[in-house]
């Protein structure tokens, strides 16, 4: 047990070594080559799969943070301050890892549509794979940017490399805004370290010895690079152009996992280490999530491009979650991550459903589709099924989260809460718009051959859709395991 964090963190980065030694010459050993990379990320979805189990019988009987798994070691200490590799799973991380190592074995299935550079690319998402790991088990404040700068090579050549016209620009938006959010992230870590008085690094530790100042710096600062990364109003211009350029694998992560490491930073640092600000702060966080929701669910409906479509309602979601962050009560950031999980499964979904019609029809334009249903019918039930966990339909990943959010956002911002709600549903029409577009109406001449999904598009996308009924159907299940996870950021918030 003392190893398993490190399994699921470190697994994928194992196999991307052996895989950078295999040959990829031909179709073979190109098929060899996406094997291993598949065993690399199997080994963390699998190893986090029974480590759930662990949690939902562990977590879910009582203790937060503290009580949660943990592995720590003294990183290094001849420095100013102590560093520590220290990682924790507690009720917060362990629902988002099972949603991100199920993203990520999807992409890597999806990898046998790539023919070129395959071994490059299987590697780069291996990479993207711990760190994304690594961020979300990360309990040292050094540790989490260090893993958070990984981030930033993988993902850029990924969407520069196999992307489509217009990658270049979309991998340098990516890079800039990550970089600027690398940066403020490490400002405030310097804040903390040097303005708290530890001599540690180390999330767990007591921060209570901050200046007025120095709080409200270190919670902007923060709260600016977790919402660049959440790709909230204003800053979420990058997300767009790599949703709509990057290639559809690529796409999937960014949806998948990206996003919501965005909004984890924001609750684990910005609402913890400065609870104060946070709290004289929440207006404006809420003002931001209500003018979000709205740009993004009106905004998508200007679209014609389907991935930038998806993009928009990415933006809306997040202003959900961005909703409860101003909140701040255990409910509201309960099912800030149950939105965050079905967010991430049903985007993911989308984005490969979006992949698909493309490759299919030759064409990314909403107007140029119509009557594919006849052709493809499975492919308009997987869309049905993501748009309708995105919409909050019960029985599926994304009712509770609405709910939850609702309940808990309500009695401390009334307007706010109903005005953020009320976008939810220019989003279902939004939904029900495209699907309408794409799949119903004439037949066109052009489409009378597509091909409904393949047996590979079937392995990539009945994984997401089991995860977005699980969450749905065993809500009961997985809300006392967050709620513990949530009690150590409230208690921090509160003081309690």
């Amino acid at each position: 047990m003392s190893v398993i964090l490190s399994t699921i963190v470190w697994s994928p980065l194992l196999f991307a070594l052996i895989a950078l030694f295999l040959p990829e010459r031909d179709d073979d050993q190109r098929t060899r080559v996406r094997t291993v990379a598949l065993a690399g990320g199997g080994v963390s979805f699998f190893t986090t799969t029974f480590f759930a189990i662990l949690g939902q019988i562990g977590l879910g009987q009582g203790g937060g943070l503290a009580s949660a798994y943990q592995e720590n070691h003294t990183w290094f200490w001849n420095f100013l301050f102590q560093a520590h590799y220290d990682l924790v799973a507690d009720g917060i991380t362990l629902p988002l890892l099972v949603v991100v190592t199920t993203v990520f074995g999807c992409a890597l299935f999806h990898s046998w549509k790539i023919h070129e550079r395959v071994r490059l690319y299987v590697i780069l998402i291996l990479l993207l794979e711990t760190a994304v790991n690594g961020v979300l088990c990360s309990a040292d404040f050094v540790l989490f940017t260090v893993f958070w700068g990984m981030l930033l090579v993988p993902m850029y050549l990924l969407i520069r490399i196999w992307g489509g016209d217009g990658a270049r620009r979309a991998a340098a938006w990516f890079a800039g805004f990550h970089a600027l959010s690398l940066a403020l992230i490490i400002a405030t870590v310097v804040i903390i370290v040097v303005e708290a008085g530890v001599q540690s690094s180390d999330m767990t530790a007591d921060l209570t010895t901050f200046s007025r100042t120095a709080e409200t710096v270190g919670f902007w600062l923060s709260f600016t690079a977790f919402g660049i990364a959440m790709a909230i109003f204003p800053v979420h211009t990058w997300m767009l152009e790599a949703q709509s350029k990057a290639s559809a694998g690529v796409a999937t992560i960014l949806s998948g996992t990206m996003l919501l490491l965005g909004a984890y930073g924001m609750m684990r640092i910005s609402l913890v280490v400065f609870p104060a600000s946070a709290h004289y702060y929440s207006f404006a966080i809420t003002g931001l999530a209500v003018v979000g929701a709205f740009w993004g669910s009106i905004g998508a409906l200007r679209q014609d491009e389907l991935r930038r479509f998806i993009g928009y309602m990415n933006v809306a979601q997040m202003s959900l979650v961005l909703l409860a962050i101003g909140a701040q009560t255990s409910v509201a950031l309960v099912g800030a991550v149950l939105l965050l999980a079905g967010q991430g499964l049903a985007s993911a979904m989308l984005t490969l459903i979006s992949g698909a019609i493309e490759e299919r029809t030759r064409t990314t334009s909403i107007r140029a589709m119509g009557g594919l249903v006849t052709q493809a019918p499975r492919l308009a039930g997987f869309w049905l099924v993501a748009a309708a966990s995105l919409i909050g339909i019960p029985m599926l990943a994304g009712f509770t989260g609405d709910f939850m959010v609702f309940a808990g956002s309500f009695p401390e911002h009334r307007i706010a809460t109903v005005l953020v709600m009320a976008s939810v549903i220019v989003t279902t029409g939004g939904l029900l718009w495209v699907a309408n577009r794409v799949f119903f109406g004439p037949v066109r001449d052009q489409f009378a051959r597509v091909r409904d999904v393949t047996l590979l598009d079937l392995t990539v996308l009945i994984p997401l859709v089991a995860a977005v009924v699980l969450f749905g159907v065993r809500v009961g299940a997985v809300v006392p395991v967050i709620a513990n996870g949530v009690l150590e950021i409230t208690t921090r918030i509160t003081g309690a």
